[in-house]
């Protein structure tokens, strides 16, 4: 009786705290993560009607340098989407396949910040200009300069009040409305990051808003109040703490909390429908239109297991939260993006089960909350330590989880993997030598922003994996995780740490080798391509001839003995890259060797006298080298009848992964 009694309260408790979704989701840090050098309290209402949005904000920033800070620099990218003049649209004349033009005048979005002020003190609004740091186009209003009347010590915080307004864009690429779907990202006034640049100076990093750049801010906490029409269902970075009907509005206001992160998100529909399931301590929230809702169960189990293989093989997820957000399809250009704690997604009625594009963006939207959330290196100058990342533990969950060869398309017979699909987009380039992975994301095009960035990176390290071994790599990842979660590490950190952990192998040489190739695969625009061009069986005349010390010992051979055999395969570096590499080489009685080449000279011819005639012989037998640009080539047979067999099959799962990659380019 007394069991009953004791247990009551906590039943109620609990019963309690699930029906309001508290116990579920609690944002609140026991202490902090990160500095938090910048936080923002935002109160912010939409209009629905005139698809615009008043908002009030305090920005508390804490100089954590040595040097006085003079003056505040902010994205207002919202901006980008004001007129075509600006860096993000000019020169494009369609985004995403579909064309911007003739749009009415409330169909453009820009952001417009009416006042500001320190608190308590002097109204600096007069003191703000547009800058544009990286190429002059003085039409773009994407970074706001705001010089301060006084500078902010060190040490000390500063807090500044803004009253502004926007207009959300009918959606061009993510942000903005489509009908009555919103995606409110890149939508505030957020500073910038002020830290030393590359010569030890300090100061504002503060790029503009480019097409092939996205993520750089500081850690902080946010606390948001929306205020929106109550038809909607909402999802938001963080945890819902707090949700008030304003009856005589017809409005709803919720109020958000999340810490150490560097970015808020939000979206809007009136017909989602939500589903939710949890993961340890982790409270999934999916938003989907009703048409998805079939696909539910299948983003939800591609999530948790994210969440777990990520758990063990990188590191924890510190938050209570994940929202997914599946736009309808007439807002597609809104999906497959992320931004802490909420990612979005998007799929196509009807998908069917065995080819798992809906899986594979989840997961890598959701790997971002790792590299590009915790670990906040600057994706607009540095993208491959995001996006290379990503995509590489993209490749590895996808075929963890549905299996190696037949990951993400398994129908008709035709098999593949997201690495092979990961692989190919690099290989297949028209040109692999275009430039370096490792320069600012506004140096590239269109067509290599992502074979480059995304695949080529991906495909680097998984190479090093296949090299060392996965845990090895994983040993590597983690104290790179754990070192920099929470800072803004350099393209130089994780080379530094990459060192430090190959290092640590027996075959100090076989390590140097290794780091160099990721140093040169990032660095260089080389194309790596070995290929065996020749194999060869020449039966050589029977000996003959005298042989012996002396004429009065000498015998003779007349050439009626067995011929010997000169068998020869000759291997060919076509590429600039040097990497050494092994040759398989099988006889004709099922044997094989196993030849080592530095791929030094141009071209290598092995010979063999054993007698044995060689039937083929294989480059890289293990397939660890992924870098290698043709695969086809790295292998020859004397036996025609196989080899065909293999070419038309290769060349079927060729255009197949060509059709998928068409599909999912938006990834």
């Amino acid at each position: 009786m007394n069991g009953v009694i004791r247990s009551f309260p906590l039943t109620f408790i609990l019963f309690f705290f699930m029906k309001t979704g508290f116990a579920q989701c609690d944002p609140f840090f026991p202490k902090p993560f990160s500095p938090r050098p910048a936080n923002y309290e935002i109160h912010v209402t939409l209009d629905d009607q005139n698809k615009s949005i008043e908002a009030t904000q305090t920005i508390r920033f804490t100089n954590l340098s040595p040097v006085p800070v003079r003056e505040l620099r902010m994205y207002l990218y919202l901006n980008a989407f004001k007129n075509t003049e600006s860096t993000f649209l000019k020169g494009a004349g369609k985004i995403f396949g579909q064309s911007f033009a003739e749009r009415n005048q409330n169909e453009w979005g820009w952001v417009d910040i009416k006042k500001i002020a320190w608190e308590g003190g002097a109204d600096l609004s007069d003191q703000m200009k547009f800058v544009q740091p990286d190429d002059d186009n003085t039409a773009d209003q994407s970074v706001l300069e705001v010089t301060l009347d006084r500078p902010i010590l060190p040490g000390e915080t500063g807090v500044f009040h803004l009253q502004w307004r926007a207009q959300m864009p009918k959606t061009i690429a993510r942000a903005g409305y489509s009908k009555d779907f919103y995606l409110f990202c890149h939508w505030f006034p957020q500073l910038g990051v002020f830290e030393q640049d590359i010569a030890g100076n300090w100061g504002w990093n503060c790029h503009q808003f480019h097409r092939h750049t996205e993520f750089y801010a500081d850690f902080g906490v946010y606390d948001v109040h929306i205020t929106a029409d109550s038809k909607f269902v909402m999802g938001a970075s963080g945890c819902l703490v707090s949700e008030k009907t304003n009856d005589f509005e017809g409005t709803t206001t919720r109020h958000y909390h999340v810490e150490d992160v560097i970015d808020f998100a939000w979206s809007v529909y009136p017909r989602f429908t939500v589903q939710e399931d949890i993961w340890k301590d982790v409270q999934i929230r999916l938003l989907i239109p009703p048409e998805h809702a079939n696909l539910g169960p299948r983003y939800l189990h591609a999530l948790k297991f994210s969440l777990e293989y990520l758990d063990k093989h990188v590191g924890k997820y510190p938050y209570r939260s994940i929202t997914v957000v599946d736009p309808p399809f007439h807002g597609l250009r809104s999906g497959l993006m992320e931004y802490p704690t909420l990612i979005t997604v998007g799929t196509f009625y009807g998908m069917p089960s065995h080819i798992r594009i809906t899986e594979s963006l989840v997961v890598h939207e959701f790997v971002h909350q790792y590299f590009m959330g915790m670990v906040a290196s600057n994706e607009k100058e540095e993208a491959w330590l995001d996006e290379g990342f990503v995509t590489y533990f993209e490749d590895r969950i996808i075929d963890a989880a549905y299996g190696e060869k037949h990951a993400l398309v398994d129908i008709f017979g035709y098999r593949f993997d997201n690495r092979e699909l990961t692989r190919l987009e690099y290989t297949t380039m028209a040109n692999p030598r275009e430039g370096t992975v490792a320069r600012p994301g506004w140096d590239f095009s269109d067509a290599n922003f992502k074979p480059l960035i995304y695949s080529k990176t991906a495909t680097t390290l998984h190479t090093v994996e296949a090299l060392i071994g996965r845990e090895k790599m994983d040993q590597i990842i983690q104290t790179y995780f754990e070192r920099w979660k929470f800072r803004h590490p350099k393209g130089a950190d994780f080379m530094a740490v990459l060192k430090e952990g190959l290092n640590t192998l027996e075959d100090t040489v076989f390590a140097r080798k290794v780091y160099g190739l990721f140093e040169k695969s990032i660095y260089d625009a080389v194309v790596l391509d070995y290929a065996v061009v020749r194999i060869s069986n020449e039966e050589l005349p029977a000996t003959q001839g005298v042989f012996g010390n002396s004429s009065t010992a000498f015998t003779f051979q007349d050439g009626s003995g067995p011929s010997p055999t000169l068998s020869k395969v000759e291997i060919q570096r076509k590429g600039d890259w040097i990497f050494p590499v092994e040759i398989l080489v099988t006889f004709e009685d099922g044997s094989t060797r196993t030849m080592h080449w530095s791929g030094e000279e141009g071209s290598k011819v092995f010979e063999f006298r054993d007698g044995m005639k060689i039937v083929s012989a294989q480059i890289d037998p293990l397939q660890k080298i992924a870098l290698d640009v043709d695969l086809n080539n790295n292998s020859m047979t004397l036996h025609p009848e196989k080899a065909a067999l293999w070419k038309y099959a290769a060349k079927s799962i060729f255009w197949i992964q060509n059709l998928m990659h068409t599909v999912s380019f938006l990834m």
